[in-house]
Order: C-alpha cells, then structure tokens, then sequence
C-alpha cells in the first residue's frame, strides 16, 4: 500500500483525497439503499451544523466527515426511536429520562427531543470525562455531567434508558462499566460499537509508533466483534434483547467496498438494546466490588 501511495502522489493524487472521495460515495450509496437518507434530511434540519463533534478546526470537517457521522446518526437515531417507541408505550405519562454516556456535544439529545416531541416527553442528561464536551452541552443549555464512564452513579436518578454512541471500545475496563450499570437496576441500555467480524486490540497509535499526545476519545483499547461483545454483556449482568448492523456500503457491492472498509476504517457499526439478565454475572462469584 506505500507503493501505491507512493506512485498516486507522483501522478499528483492525494490517496487521503481518493479515500474520501470512495467512502463518501459507498455511505451516499448505502444510506439511499438502506432508506436511511430520509432519516439523515430529517437530522440536518434538526442540527445543521455537527462539525462542533470533531475536535479540530472547521475547515478539517470535510463532506466525507460530515457524511458519515450523518450516516451514524442516522442509523444511531433509528435505534433510540425504537427504544423510545416500546418505553412510551408501557410507561405512564411522565417524563422519559436518557442518560448519554460519552456524548461529546449534545447532538443526539437534540435529534431525540425534536424527533420524539409529539408522543414522549425526553429528559436528558448528558455524560463525558472531557471538560470540553461537558461545556459544549452546557453551552447549549442542556444538563451534563462531567464524570468518568467507569465511575458513573445514578443514584438519586430515575433513569428510563442509557444510551452510548461509540464509547465503550475506548474504556480500558468496559466489564466494570457493564457491570456497575447492570448492578444499579435502572434503565433498559442502547449502545453501539463499531462492527468488526473479528475482535482485536485496537491501541492504533501504537501500532504507528506514535507518541504523540491522546486523549480518550482518540484511542479505542478493544475492538470486538458481536459475538465476543455479547459474551461481556452477559459475563456483567446483561442480555441482548434486540439488535441491529449498518454497513457503509450497499449490499450489492459487499465483494469490493467490505474489504475497502475492513482495510482503511469500519465496516460498520453494531447496535444493541440490553435488559437486565444477571444470570452469568451472579454465577461469578468473584467480582470485585
């Protein structure tokens, strides 16, 4: 792959530009297949401008950047519609409240209020280590909570459902996460991960020999596929109940565009709504706690 990049930047091709401009197109492509772009016209009306997320000046936000956390949000927000939907209709009239852990600027919040504002009424509180992303949220006059994922307590909070967007393969212990959550007893837990068919390490700086300065949100430490993540689920106390993929590509090109995605970034992403089933986690008796 040097070689060719090597060869592209004689021929006066940038293999980032080429990169950008083969995976806008595959997510445009699988978005319109997948029915998901009706979804992401909807969002853009809700929040036009999501290039606060990135943490890198304007002009590094490029359309592919836009495109596929657009493409994430869409399928993201599928899923909290789901969950919201079955939650409204066997709650009482009252507020529905949502934790987000991770959240790094308010943004799905903002789609789930609006998206859900003519059937639930959403109660939002908002999660993350960084002090910049706690003052994102608060900046736009929603609640947050600056605290470690880890470390998190709900006491005192009556929480409806957790969500996570692509935070716990950047926790160095994701079981002691799960399992604290699953031990407070409160809320049903939608998250998403990004979908690998085979797990790994993740630590991609170190495999650059790089030691550049990284924060949390740039390193993601264990990068499972579903099969292993649904073992940790339920080794800390918890049972998929429903899931779902979404792949940045349309099926009908699988045979070129998934090896494209496995090779430079990710398939996809893995979504999945866990109940509480302490079964396993109460047959290991040696937690410590």
């Amino acid at each position: 792959m040097k070689v060719v990049g090597r060869v592209l930047r004689a021929l006066g091709f940038s293999p980032l530009k080429l990169f950008e401009r083969a995976g806008f197109w595959s997510i445009r492509a699988s978005l319109f297949f997948s029915g998901r772009d009706k979804m992401v016209r909807a969002l853009r009306k809700v929040v036009p401008d999501i290039s606060d997320q990135e943490e890198c000046e304007k002009n590094c936000f490029s359309p592919y950047l836009e495109v596929k956390r657009r493409g994430m949000h869409a399928f993201q927000c599928g899923l909290m519609l789901r969950a919201v939907d079955k939650l409204s209709r066997r709650k009482d009239a009252g507020r529905t409240l949502v934790v987000d852990i991770g959240d790094s600027a308010g943004t799905h919040m903002r789609y789930l209020k609006e998206l859900t504002k003519s059937y639930a009424d959403i109660d939002a509180l908002s999660v993350n280590l960084d002090e910049r992303a706690i003052a994102k949220i608060k900046a736009k006059g929603m609640k947050a909570l600056l605290c470690r994922a880890e470390n998190l307590n709900v006491d005192g909070y009556d929480v409806d459902l957790f969500t996570s967007f692509e935070m716990v393969e950047h926790l160095h212990d994701p079981v002691r996460f799960l399992r604290r959550l699953a031990k407070s007893g409160k809320g049903e837990f939608l998250l998403t991960v990004p979908y690998l068919r085979q797990s790994r390490v993740g630590l991609h700086h170190i495999r650059q020999r790089s030691v550049a300065a990284v924060r949390a949100e740039d390193v993601h430490v264990f990068e499972l596929s579903p099969a292993d993540w649904r073992l940790l689920f339920m080794h800390a106390g918890w049972r998929v109940c429903w899931e779902e993929t979404y792949l940045q590509y349309p099926a009908f090109l699988a045979w070129l565009m998934g090896w494209f995605w496995r090779r430079f970034d990710y398939e996809g992403f893995w979504g999945v709504m866990l109940t509480r089933d302490p079964a396993y986690a109460e047959a290991y008796k040696d937690w410590a706690e």
